[in-house]
């Protein structure tokens, strides 16, 4: 598994507890998609997947 920075582990922690206010989701999302995690940590995938979907986040396909 790639290591997570430190920021991005803060994040997590705060989503799964549901404290996480929604302009905080969209840059915790955006960076999973980013870095090609949110396949990795298939828990996020979803919630990625929904951002993507509604314009909120993009994925750009190389």
């Amino acid at each position: 598994m790639t290591s997570i920075p430190k920021k991005l582990a803060l994040l997590l922690d705060a989503y799964d507890g549901g404290l996480l206010p929604p302009d905080l989701q969209i840059e915790m999302a955006q960076f999973l998609i980013d870095c090609d995690l949110y396949n990795e940590l298939t828990q996020y995938q979803q919630l990625c997947d929904y951002f993507i979907a509604e314009g909120i986040c993009y994925e750009v396909a190389l």
